[in-house]
């Protein structure tokens, strides 16, 4: 297996052992299994994207590799911001996102295959979507909650300044819940995290 690496740290390889016989790893080849790609912030990105996706054909995968935030170095992307550019090839298949070390966390992407696009033309609507319009940036209220706050306008205020990443993963935290109890108590939890200052449920 080779394993074509770009802009990786002076220590990258030396993180992945020991590795498999047989696995390459180098800055240049012309024929490879794998693409490790670091990034440090969303310019770097945004100027490199389109070459490196030209680069995923066929079983490719890309692993893509950024500063995490308890990480000494300075960067504007986060897990859920900054992506634009490499979110808008629909044509990319989203695996793993995991945290490589102390200073990089990273996610895999590759081509969509007809089993993929299967999957999707099956796959039935996220609940969530009845509620958010991600062209415009809006967050719907359900009503439950919509009630919790006419209770609590403290917890709205705090709610209405969240971004509307975090406002979706509040909501979408309490629509998916399975039982009415659960909900119940989701609802009462989102009033008392948002008092806490958290950002989202999880609080990450």
């Amino acid at each position: 297996m080779n394993l074509l690496t770009l802009h990786a740290p002076p220590d990258f390889a030396s993180q992945l052992q020991p590795l498999p016989k047989g696995v390459n790893i180098s800055t240049n080849l012309k024929k490879y299994d794998q693409v490790h790609w670091f990034v440090l912030n969303k310019e770097q990105l945004d100027k490199e994207v389109e070459g490196v996706v030209a680069m995923i054909k066929d079983a490719v995968v890309c692993w893509i590799y950024y500063p995490k935030i308890t990480s000494k170095i300075k960067t504007d992307l986060t897990r859920d911001k900054g992506w634009d550019s490499l979110l808008k090839h629909t044509e990319l298949q989203w695996l793993s996102l995991v945290a490589f070390n102390e200073t990089w966390s990273a996610f895999a992407f590759r081509l969509k295959t007809a089993a993929d696009e299967k999957k999707e033309s099956k796959a039935e609507p996220r609940e969530i979507f009845n509620y958010v319009d991600s062209a415009n940036k809006t967050v719907r209220l359900p009503e439950d909650l919509a009630l919790q706050f006419e209770q609590n306008r403290a917890a709205f205020d705090l709610f209405q300044q969240l971004s509307f990443t975090n406002k979706k993963e509040y909501v979408e935290w309490i629509v998916t819940a399975k039982r009415n109890e659960t909900r119940s108590e989701r609802l009462k939890g989102t009033v008392e995290r948002l008092l806490k200052g958290w950002k989202n449920p999880s609080n990450r």
